[in-house]
């Protein structure tokens, strides 16, 4: 178009406004290449847009009403996870019902569960999904939740493609024991590291024995136990290791994914039955750190190399 407006501009100025029929072809020539050269970028940029809309990455978490631990560790994972798959338009989801809801009445903060997101994919006209659940083991809410919406939508995408919880095969186990001994801050002399998981209240969850069992062979001084009581190791079981070993303090750290209501009350409150609480009445020094596991960039890497493995296989 440059040339062509050039052309103009010179003969304009020149007062030549006959040209010979040659010259005039020659012109016309390069005004249909520029017309030409535009149309085809206007198709291709369309093409690729086009292209782009027919792919989408669907995060799903639990959800938690605490700003911060949602910013680093929620969207710290959905952060990673959209950095890997950049040409997939990116979607969140929550199958927390009461968190959805509070974080509506309370900040106007929409967030859909995963049924209502693969609905509004459906109808925008995506065909490539790409489905990756932050949960940390294939529990109640995978289950009862994810699964379910998945199975609604079976067939009606081209490709649907689900990634795995955190903790789910043998490999995730070492690799995340190895990022969460990475991140301990330095523990005092006879100073233990109580990490506290959700459990399953519908089953027993083998996946926190496993992670122990990996912690044992790293040699990393961390115990695990869960909120649940029906599940196992509870709190007592986790009390009955710690007398075994001779502890005198301990480092309370949550294994969620956030900082959430579970860290904040039932590992840290003030109420008599928190953790923190009931081992200081057993005599134990007690600290605590309110971070979730999200944030951690190699924790982060275990659910993008799910992500990836969901789509090759």
């Amino acid at each position: 178009m440059l040339i062509f407006y050039d052309a103009i501009s010179r003969r304009a100025s020149a007062g030549i406004f006959l040209f010979r029929k040659k010259e005039r072809g020659k012109r016309m020539s390069k005004v249909f290449l520029c017309a030409m050269l535009l149309a085809m970028s206007v198709i291709f940029s369309g093409g690729a847009e086009a292209a782009a809309r027919e792919k989408a990455l669907v995060v799903v978490s639990f959800g938690t009403t605490f700003k911060e631990t949602r910013e680093l560790d929620v969207e710290g994972v959905e952060k990673a996870l959209a950095a890997a798959f950049p040409d997939r338009e990116f979607r969140r989801a929550f199958t927390s019902k009461i968190v959805m809801k509070r974080l509506w009445d309370n900040d106007g903060i929409k967030v859909d569960d995963l049924e209502a997101v693969l609905a509004k994919l459906l109808k925008e006209g995506y065909k490539d999904i790409l489905i990756q659940p932050t949960h940390l083991t294939p529990g109640e809410e995978i289950a009862n939740k994810v699964l379910p919406a998945v199975a609604k939508f079976q067939g009606k995408f081209a490709r649907m493609a689900v990634g795995k919880p955190l903790l789910t095969d043998g490999r995730d186990f070492p690799l995340a024991a190895r990022a969460l001994e990475a991140s301990l801050p330095a523990l005092d002399k006879n100073e233990v590291v109580v990490f506290m998981g959700h459990g399953s209240p519908n089953r027993p969850n083998p996946a926190y024995k496993s992670l122990q069992d990996s912690f044992d062979k790293l040699g990393v001084p961390a115990v695990i136990g869960v909120v649940e009581e029906t599940d196992h190791p509870n709190y007592e079981d986790m009390l009955a290791v710690l007398q075994g070993r001779k502890v005198q303090s301990v480092l309370l750290l949550p294994l969620m994914l956030v900082a959430g209501d579970h860290a904040n009350n039932d590992m840290a409150g003030e109420e008599e039955d928190s953790w923190a609480n009931l081992l200081k009445k057993e005599g134990y020094n007690v600290r605590h750190e309110l971070k979730g596991i999200g944030r951690l960039a190699a924790i982060q890497d275990i659910y993008v190399l799910h992500a990836l493995e969901a789509l090759n296989s």
